[in-house]
């Protein structure tokens, strides 16, 4: 139970640089404890009907405005498997966004970085929010 407290301690802390959308999003302080592994940040999103497509625009985007940064973040998008149908589910997802443990500071936002913060927000509301170190 200590390990999840933790967890959430660091949740609470956050990573300005990598939230994408909802109003969790602003609530977020600006650092987090220094991590000698790298920052993940994993989002479990619930997708708006007809939205997935929209959703993982929104994650090409994303990818993209780091890309153009020179940014080393890896960001990927997982579609989840819905034994009811046997295919994936069009309304869940979990996204990983994976940066150094040594950024300190956040990239400055643009209208690049508006543009995939609408996709998300008009496609998907997240429901859960992990803030990790991975080692």
């Amino acid at each position: 139970m200590r390990r999840v407290s933790r967890l959430f301690a660091i949740a609470a802390l956050a990573l300005p640089f990598a939230l994408h959308s909802a109003p969790v999003a602003a609530q977020q302080p600006t650092t987090m404890p220094p991590c000698d592994g790298s920052y993940n940040i994993v989002r479990v999103s619930e997708i708006k009907p007809g939205m997935m497509q929209k959703f993982l625009d929104a994650v090409a985007a994303q990818k993209e405005w780091y890309k153009k940064l020179g940014a080393p973040d890896q960001i990927t998008v997982m579609r989840v498997y819905s034994r009811t149908n046997g295919g994936y589910s069009e309304t869940q997802a979990l996204t990983s966004h994976i940066a150094p443990g040594t950024q300190s500071t956040p990239p400055p936002h643009d209208s690049g970085y508006d543009a995939f913060v609408a996709l998300f927000r008009a496609s998907s509301e997240i429901r859960a929010e992990y803030f990790t170190c991975m080692k």
